[in-house]
């Protein structure tokens, strides 16, 4: 019984990389709504396996490098293959075919923002740089929900932003800079459910429930994906300059 419990949050981890499989095979297929909501339920058994091995007491060195692989997977490779094949059949690429590749910075830097956190010890209670998954949901939403407006014959300014191949460059280069930026970000995970200590993480779910009623309604539920991390970006940078100010 003792080993069937320990293994309850590595079993966790496999299967938020099994969803970051499915997630690439919808990408291939052209399906990104499916897409994202695959690289979502990773992210939910992501968030699992690490709470689960505290509460548990099933903490292991082994759980510490699967999860790595597992976030490497569903939140590196994934959004990777989303933004790769979005180029490939919504920008206009003609004047450089090999332009969608510029997608695959995306797992690239992934890798070495994994790497660097399983190192670095100033990251034991909050991230430096951009978390994998919050850059997944973001970049992989992005797209669903363009894609999604353009299925149903809406054409504005989200969707061409999203079809122009500089805006995609742009946020492909950016998005995997703050991957591995030493710009301070509260970390997403609790280690208690009291409001003392998550003040900002419950102000954060506040928002994020506030979108998916808004974008629910509207039938873009994942465009709550990604305003949720752009909001997560503007608290990180001013919870930034009011400590730096205090």
């Amino acid at each position: 019984m003792n080993k069937i419990i320990k293994s309850i949050p590595n079993t966790l981890t496999c299967i938020s990389l099994f969803f970051g499989c499915l997630s690439i095979l919808y990408s291939i297929e052209g399906n990104f709504l499916y897409a994202v909501a695959c690289i979502l339920i990773g992210s939910i058994f992501d968030f699992s396996d690490g709470f689960a091995a505290r509460a548990l007491k099933a903490s292991s060195a082994i759980g510490k490098e699967l999860d790595s692989l597992a976030d490497q997977v569903s939140f590196g490779v994934a959004p990777g293959f989303a933004i790769y094949f979005w180029m490939k059949g919504h920008v206009d690429c003609s004047f450089c075919e090999y332009l969608p590749y510029i997608s695959f910075l995306i797992p690239a830097f992934s890798a070495l923002r994994l790497a660097k956190f399983n190192i670095d010890e100033r990251q034991t209670s909050s991230f430096i740089g951009l978390p994998t998954p919050a850059n997944a949901l973001f970049l992989s939403s992005l797209v669903a929900t363009s894609d999604t407006l353009l299925k149903e014959g809406v054409s504005n300014w989200f969707t061409d932003f999203c079809c122009n191949p500089v805006a995609m460059i742009v946020i492909v280069i950016v998005t995997s800079l703050l991957l591995v930026s030493e710009f301070p970000m509260f970390s997403l995970k609790f280690k208690h459910f009291g409001w003392t200590g998550n003040e900002k993480k419950f102000i954060l779910m506040a928002f994020a429930v506030v979108a998916m009623v808004i974008f629910g309604i509207r039938g873009i539920l994942f465009a709550a994906a990604f305003t949720t991390i752009l909001f997560y970006m503007v608290m990180c940078i001013v919870d930034f300059f009011v400590k730096k100010k205090d």
